[in-house]
């Protein structure tokens, strides 16, 4: 059975927008600010040593900001679950795939702005020592929380550009290599 070239070439953009958007997602349980740490502390105060008027200061910050980050999460969230869906949907073309991947695109904006805007009303109230250390913990978080040591942008587990199994050599990808 020969497989029509155009059909391929829209299910591999299908196929590698979805993995953008998982690799964007990240997002477990237990995941957000204020869980599983002390005092209302996200994960990036963790270990700053905040004072208790500090303390205060940030849980009302991210108290304010909670509700707003949980809508914006729960729409990017449904807008990744649509795209799913309409992935798996073999009768969906590259025209509403591409319109998907829009709208994820920009739930995950939305949510970025928000934490941003959070993250920028925390930096005023910490000192110097401290905004090191934030900005440390906070520079490579994604939703998914902060990376291992030593796992960068490209590095750790599953990040080269290796031929998957099955990949046919003469596929334009492995020829780009």
């Amino acid at each position: 059975m020969r497989t029509h070239p155009l059909r391929f070439a829209v299910f591999a953009v299908a196929l590698l927008a979805l993995g953008a958007t998982l690799v964007a997602q990240g997002r477990g349980p237990g995941s957000g600010p204020g869980r599983g740490t002390a005092a209302g502390q996200g994960r990036g105060c963790m270990g700053l040593n905040l004072t208790e008027a500090q303390q205060v200061q940030v849980k009302a910050i991210r108290e304010r900001h909670q509700a707003a980050i949980t809508a914006k999460g729960e729409t990017a969230d449904a807008a990744r679950k649509a795209m799913r869906e309409a992935m798996t949907n073999a009768a969906t073309d590259a025209k509403t795939l591409q319109a998907q991947h829009e709208k994820v695109s920009a739930a995950q904006f939305d949510l970025m702005l928000e934490r941003r805007a959070m993250r920028q009303e925390i930096l005023p109230l910490l000192t110097d020592a401290q905004k090191v250390q934030f900005e440390k913990r906070t520079a490579g978080m994604g939703r998914s929380g902060a990376r291992g040591k030593g796992q960068g942008q490209g590095q750790g587990r599953g990040a080269g550009r290796g031929f998957g199994p099955g990949m046919n050599p003469d596929c334009p990808q492995v020829k780009a290599s």
